[in-house]
């Protein structure tokens, strides 16, 4: 069997080029050849006009549909500044050398396709986020001509709602597929709502390949271990401060991988990481302190003590399902950084906290058993 894989692995974010990576070698090793779509967007008018919502709700000091704050729309701006430095991207581009690509294809040659592959899936990451890809429907396989050959693994819808204007398209295209697997329960509560139908939920490609699995990528890779290792997918004063606390209290320095432009910082940092880079940086830290889903991933599978802050704009955006939904799946709710003070901004805020060594016991069980489920998903779709 052939497969193609549609997902964002052209972005250069780690989370999106690793789910994309583990994924396609994990049915690789199932027996099957597989590509990923190289799909790239004829027309940019669609994100072209995502920015330029962004840009009249920035100069109206009003959120936008997403639900981000003129702060946090800034410091997304500084962020894909960072991420598309040459140093940087360059690392992305190499790493993609590592994945099978299909032939590039756009909106208007991408149906060219049907009669390459026997099996289309979409996912994962936020593939059915309209708020991210203006309802492309290519990302719903809405060019693929015959409904055996759709199924998704690990999709994610990234909000809690679907605009009016969507909902018939919506209900239409989950309606054509054949296997239908998502990454979170609100976007299994999504597909029963708008389709009527049952959508598995599926582990993040990531957690499908194993820590050591991880760990012959990384190599011999040196890595102080002795750090709080910070991620940051979108900036936050708050996020640094507890990494501050934390570091006193453990006596371990911070390392931030991404350092902000805009922040003046005495902590160590690097501006230079790749996938694989970022991947042995987090193996290797003491404590991981991160607002990023992948980053709490990660931390998981490579059994690493980690915080995580989920932003106020995540919440009002209804983005913040994927992270609640990953800590309650394993029983560590216990992992948000709470405050005891309600103004972020003193300086004095206290966090509640603990600095003891995370059990993973009953963790890597729970991971165990969710892996051979989902890998029994993928093993039944491939077969079809």
């Amino acid at each position: 069997m052939k497969v193609g894989i549609i997902t964002f692995h052209r972005v250069n974010n780690y989370g999106a080029v690793l789910q994309a990576y583990a994924l396609q070698k994990t049915i690789q090793r199932l027996g099957c050849e597989c590509d990923i779509i190289d799909y790239n967007r004829k027309n940019l008018r669609d994100i072209l006009l995502w920015q330029k919502s962004k840009i009249r709700s920035f100069l109206k000091g009003t959120p936008d549909r997403q639900g981000y704050s003129n702060t946090e729309f800034m410091n997304m701006v500084l962020t894909t500044v960072f991420f598309n430095k040459k140093t940087v991207a360059d690392k992305f581009d190499s790493f993609r050398k590592r994945m099978n690509l299909s032939r590039a294809v756009n909106s208007d040659t991408i149906k060219d396709l049907n009669r390459e592959y026997d099996l289309f899936i979409s996912g994962s990451d936020q593939v059915w986020n309209c708020g991210r890809v203006i309802l492309d429907k290519n990302y719903l396989l809405g060019f693929v001509e015959d409904g055996e050959k759709k199924a998704s693994y690990g999709a994610s819808f990234g909000i809690k709602e679907i605009p009016d204007k969507y909902l018939e398209d919506y209900k239409e295209l989950l309606s054509g597929f054949k296997y239908l697997a998502v990454r979170e329960e609100a976007g299994a509560d999504l597909v029963r709502r708008l389709a009527g139908r049952e959508a598995k939920v599926v582990l993040d490609p990531t957690l499908l390949f194993k820590k050591e699995d991880w760990g012959m990528l990384i190599g011999k890779r040196s890595a102080k271990k002795e750090a709080v290792v910070v991620y940051m997918l979108e900036y936050s004063e708050n996020l640094l401060r507890f990494a501050g606390k934390l570091s006193k209290r453990v006596n371990c320095p911070v390392r931030l991988l991404n350092k902000p432009f805009h922040h003046r910082t005495k902590e160590e940092y690097r501006t230079d990481v790749g996938p694989v880079e970022w991947l042995s940086q987090l193996q290797n830290a003491s404590y991981v302190v991160t607002n990023s889903y992948h980053g709490v991933v990660f931390s998981i599978n490579f059994n690493r003590n980690f915080y995580v802050e989920i932003a106020e704009e995540r919440i009002r955006g209804a983005m913040a399902s994927r992270i609640e939904h990953i800590l309650k799946t394993f029983g560590l709710e216990d992992r948000l950084i709470q405050k005891e003070e309600t103004d972020p901004q003193k300086e004095n805020s206290k966090f509640r906290f603990s600095t003891k060594d995370m059990d993973y016991g009953k963790v890597n069980e729970k991971l165990k058993e969710l892996r051979g489920d989902s890998m029994d998903y993928l093993k039944r779709i491939l077969v079809h």
